[in-house]
């Protein structure tokens, strides 16, 4: 038996932005009418003589699994919670089968054009691989390629035997080597195919990686051969413990049998636009796909899945764009756009000054974060505390909201996803704040508490839509990072309890035992911060449904088109409420609206920016008090109804500026963040003030509903 397994650990980034890290190269159809993950199942032959081929198995992060349920349907998962390179990847592959079974890794992002060329170099490899050796394939090179690892040949005679020894195996060589290598016919491109027997693998594993693989085989829940749509899930903290390395790495460059399949069969990595320009056409015309234009230009590749381009006067250059991104190149220079995409694909406007968004990131990851890591939950008694004294002592005695748990859940998953895990605390505390929800959190009357005591017990047993909207959005957080299938349980019974409990006949949902004969806009509005992130997250058709639905009532009901602000509280027809209570507009929530709806754009196609822009600038203009922060409360011309100026509005507001920052002069972004960052946070600690007031001192404590905006606004820069 050969087991195939696709791995699908690559990010895409050169091809930025038509790959993002929300759905990279792999899932898209670049090579042909199916994405490309699809293409590489496809692509694999039924039997190679007496050997039968198994269902092509996927390894890959456990937030893919919905899009790898798509496209591989049969196809046995072995799930990551964190990306750990190829090393533990194949390890865990090489323990997903019997030991005499053939195990072939494959890419998930490549094209082949000579399918049949492909088969019969599988068929060489299996007689090295049968008899004990690693096999691996190599490319006979076209070009003088420095973007590819190249492997040494005994002669130029080997790259043309059925297969040969591997000498060496080189790095990225530089251009003066990279021709010599072309030149000498010695060296063969390095695709990162494999082939050998499980248990010839698992015996280098334990030779040259030994912690690798025991890491990985202590995360594994199952060994063996996998059943066809077999799931297996590695446990987080198991998995962590192996190094993170490449297999030619940990292993290939060190083993004493390795052989090489030289092969030409018209391989491409599709790592970049120049070769995917090749891909569609390698002679000196231009290529142009989708909405695109040219005159007076040659040889250029154009790409865009969204807006209309046009290049005029220029030749031999890259245009990708998307709703996401444009990325221009020379074609010579498509491989070196690394560091241009990593500057403008972060969550920050491209042209924030590094040294602010460094001074943000520090604080959030050398103070807010361990702090709240540290004492934020109560080892006594469980749960999230609510507040913390400004030296970070917490409160244990005080009652705590049911909506603490879950923004904190949403805050440390949204830590692990932007790499922060210091010592394990982020997985640590969102596994304790799963399980918390899971049990103590409960109301005794079904779904979730509204309050709860500071030791143990339910003080509150209401269900709140706000609440449960944050157990849906921080479960689906948790879900989304770490792929735990107890947070996707949890999400979708938030979902459905909402569904079942807080409809109340008229358009939306309601808070019939906390909010009677009321509408409330912000419930609506984290529900589509949920909706969105478990759309994301799983790929859940209902999902789109309530993001579609969402984005009508606040179209429809929450919407002053007269003002261009969203209100706060309706009745249960979603008319206007007569007095302070209908009058209050809250600026931050303007803000807050107004980036979600951007999320609706970008993961439904759906036109909002008229609507972000339009509450971007109602909030600009009559939000904000003398000193130029925002208020609290306001009335829709602008009458304070709050003078106050808490710390989360202005990180709403700059939020909202850094993915919209032609709603303001050039270089805003950057002002309010250093505005914020010096009247706000005590960057030598954990401490910041909370609420601004006139002639008042600071608050003298810290609340725990605050980390999650430190992280939805400043945590990726």
């Amino acid at each position: 038996m050969m087991r195939p397994f696709i791995l699908c650990g690559g990010a895409g980034t050169r091809l930025w932005p038509v790959s993002t890290p929300e759905r990279p190269k792999q899932f898209h159809a670049l090579s042909g009418a199916r994405a490309m993950i699809a293409e590489t199942a496809a692509r694999l032959p039924e039997r190679l003589g007496a050997i039968e081929l198994a269902p092509a198995a996927a390894v890959a992060g456990a937030r893919w699994r919905a899009a790898l349920q798509a496209h591989l349907p049969d196809g046995p998962l072995v799930l990551e919670p964190a990306a750990r390179n190829s090393g533990p990847a194949v390890a865990a592959a090489a323990l997903c089968a019997a030991r005499d079974d053939l195990v072939l890794i494959l890419p998930a992002d490549h094209h082949i054009a000579d399918v049949a060329a492909f088969h019969d170099a599988l068929a060489r490899g299996v007689d090295a691989a049968a008899d004990g050796a690693l096999v691996t394939f190599g490319i006979r090179p076209g070009h003088a390629a420095t973007g590819y690892g190249y492997i040494e040949l005994d002669s130029a005679d080997a790259a043309s035997a059925p297969f040969t020894p591997a000498r060496r195996f080189v790095e990225k060589p530089p251009r003066e080597t990279a021709e010599a290598y072309l030149a000498g016919g010695r060296h063969v491109w390095n695709a990162g195919i494999f082939l050998f027997r499980a248990g010839a693998m698992i015996e280098a594993l334990e030779r040259h990686a030994p912690q690798m693989i025991e890491a990985v085989r202590a995360a594994l829940p199952a060994a063996g051969p996998m059943a066809a749509g077999e799931m297996r899930m590695l446990a987080r903290e198991a998995f962590a413990r192996a190094p993170s390395l490449s297999i030619d790495y940990a292993v290939m460059e060190k083993a004493e049998r390795v052989n090489v399949v030289p092969v030409s069969m018209g391989w491409s990595d599709l790592g970049d636009l120049r070769a995917l320009k090749a891909l569609h056409g390698a002679d000196g015309r231009s290529v142009l796909i989708g909405p695109a234009a040219e005159d007076a230009g040659s040889g250029n590749f154009i790409l865009s899945t969204g807006p209309r381009v046009a290049v005029r006067g220029l030749s031999a250059i890259a245009v990708a764009a998307s709703p996401d991104g444009v990325l221009v190149t020379t074609l010579d220079d498509a491989a070196e756009v690394r560091k241009a995409v990593e500057g403008a694909s972060r969550s920050a406007a491209p042209n924030l000054d590094p040294a602010l968004a460094a001074r943000a990131r520090a604080w959030v990851h050398d103070h807010m974060l361990p702090c709240w890591a540290q004492a934020g939950w109560d080892k006594a008694h469980g749960g999230f505390v609510e507040t913390l004294s400004r030296d970070g002592a917490p409160h244990l005695d005080q009652p705590r909201r049911g909506r603490v748990a879950p923004r904190q859940v949403f805050t440390f998953a949204t830590a692990l996803m932007h790499g922060w895990d210091e010592g394990g605390a982020a997985s640590r505390l969102v596994d304790l704040g799963l399980d918390y929800l899971d049990g103590p959190a409960r109301s005794p009357e079904g779904g979730w508490a509204h309050g709860l005591e500071a030791g143990a017990g339910v003080s509150d047993a209401r269900r709140d839509l706000y609440d449960h909207a944050f157990i849906a959005l921080g479960a689906a957080r948790a879900f989304q990072a770490t792929g735990e299938a107890r947070a996707e349980r949890i999400a979708l019974e938030a979902f459905a309890l909402i569904d079942d409990l807080m409809r109340d006949g008229a358009p939306g949902w309601a808070s019939p035992e906390t909010a009677p004969g009321r509408k409330l806009s912000n419930p609506h509005m984290h529900l589509l911060e949920a909706s969105l992130v478990w759309h994301e997250a799983s790929a859940d058709p209902d999902a789109l449904s309530r993001i579609a639905e969402l984005a009508w009532l606040f179209e429809a009901f929450m919407f002053d088109p007269a003002s261009g602000a969203v209100g706060e509280v309706f009745s249960p027809d979603w008319s206007r409420l007569s007095g302070e209570e209908g009058a209050r507009i809250e600026p931050g929530h303007c803000y807050e609206w107004a980036w979600l709806l951007s999320e609706v754009q970008r993961l439904t196609a759906r036109d909002t920016a008229s609507w972000s822009r339009r509450l971007i600038a109602f909030a600009d203009g009559r939000g904000a008090g003398p000193d130029g922060f925002s208020l609290d409360a306001v009335t829709a011309d602008g009458a304070p109804l709050m003078a106050t100026a808490r710390a989360w509005p202005q990180l709403e507001r700059i939020r909202a500026r850094l993915r919209f920052p032609e709603t303001a002069a050039p270089g805003q972004a950057g002002r309010e963040l250093a505005a914020f960052l010096d009247a706000y946070i005590d960057e030598a600690s954990p401490a910041w003030c909370d609420r601004r007031e006139a002639g008042g001192a600071p608050q003298d404590f810290l609340p725990a509903s605050m980390p999650y905006h430190f992280m939805t606004a400043l945590g990726g820069l």
